[in-house]
């Protein structure tokens, strides 16, 4: 499936990318080279979806086909791109690579940090046990302030798990512990994207008849089963509109146009960062700042309301108004004098 973006031009859906990440994996695990056959079977694809994957590698990866006798072909990554394996580095760019694992360090337990990592022992093995000391406090020049995060070592084989789910299209069963109701349910999902999002991994998956995309907390799955029953995403699905929709990481099923206002004092702040990619900022004459954005992100537009207290207003819609009216009530009432 691909989609199409304004202006005509396709790009290619997140499956497609997360099949072709894990292919590349596949390639740079081998010297001697796979077949089309191989990969076919271990990412549980068809041979024409492979063929197709590695013609569009190609114009990036550059890689290289080797005839072995008459039956088979075999796909490797070329030599050349290879030998950035042997590549030397200045000391300015051991720091940006060091700042940049430092800054993902609360992916530790993913696949992809297991990856950063490898890079950062290579790096200490080359320069040895005195040289690397002297690199591992040059990166101290960034550090990441890591506040209320999550350690994922104990979720590696679930992340493993399901980043192969995804890229082959494997039904899992999982046990899902939904901390704000309270309850401990089973269900069969279609997991179709991991998600970072203020350091925490979230998923996204189909799951009921007719299908749903629904979010889940990667650390909240108490339980975790792949199975071989493969899927094909609802037709039509943009996960990446659909992700859109949230604020942050939830979508509902309503979305609304959203109006906040914000006073002269805070404007500056939300003018400086970007909340949300199809926001609107109109700066007032008196200085107040009015803030737009469609969405159906009701329980995380709220609350970042409400942390600004006085300073900001939710205009619209009206029923969220209303729910935000009660939900400061009744924190004033906390803080009454009895």
């Amino acid at each position: 499936m691909t989609t199409t973006k304004k202006g005509g031009e396709r790009r290619p859906d997140s499956h497609q990318l997360v099949r072709q990440w894990a292919l590349l994996r596949l390639l740079c695990s081998t010297e001697a080279g796979l077949s089309v056959k191989d990969l076919a079977e271990q990412l549980g694809t068809t041979k024409t979806t492979i063929e197709r994957d590695l013609a569009t590698l190609q114009q990036t990866f550059a890689l290289i086909d080797e005839q072995e006798g008459k039956q088979k072909r075999l796909y490797r990554i070329d030599q050349t791109v290879r030998e950035l394996e042997h590549m030397t580095f200045g000391v300015a760019e051991l720091l940006a690579v060091y700042a940049g694992l430092a800054g993902l360090a609360s992916l530790a337990g993913t696949p992809l940090h297991q990856d950063l990592d490898q890079v950062r022992l290579k790096i200490r093995g080359l320069l040895g046990a005195e040289r690397g000391g002297g690199i591992d406090a040059l990166h101290r020049v960034f550090v990441l302030h890591r506040r209320a995060f999550v350690d994922y070592t104990p979720f590696g084989d679930h992340i493993d798990d399901l980043a192969d789910a995804i890229a082959r299209r494997r039904v899992c069963t999982i046990t899902y512990n939904a901390a704000w109701k309270g309850t401990i349910r089973t269900h069969h999902i279609q997991p179709l994207r991991l998600v970072w999002h203020r350091s925490s991994l979230y998923l996204f998956a189909c799951l009921g008849d007719p299908p749903r995309v629904a979010t889940f907390a990667v650390h909240r799955i108490k339980e975790l089963e792949k199975t071989d029953t493969a899927f094909d995403p609802p037709r039509g699905l943009d996960i990446d509109a659909y992700i859109s929709e949230a604020f942050g990481i939830f979508v509902s099923d309503l979305t609304e146009e959203v109006e906040i206002l914000f006073e002269s004092e805070i404007a500056w702040r939300i003018l400086e960062q970007t909340f949300h990619p199809e926001e609107t900022k109109e700066r007032l004459p008196d200085g107040r700042l009015l803030y737009r954005v469609r969405s159906s992100a009701q329980w995380e537009i709220i609350p970042w309301v409400r942390s600004f207290g006085a300073l900001a207003e939710l205009r619209a819609p009206r029923v969220w108004r209303d729910e935000l009216h009660a939900n400061l009530e009744a924190a004033a009432a906390r803080y009454r004098s009895p």
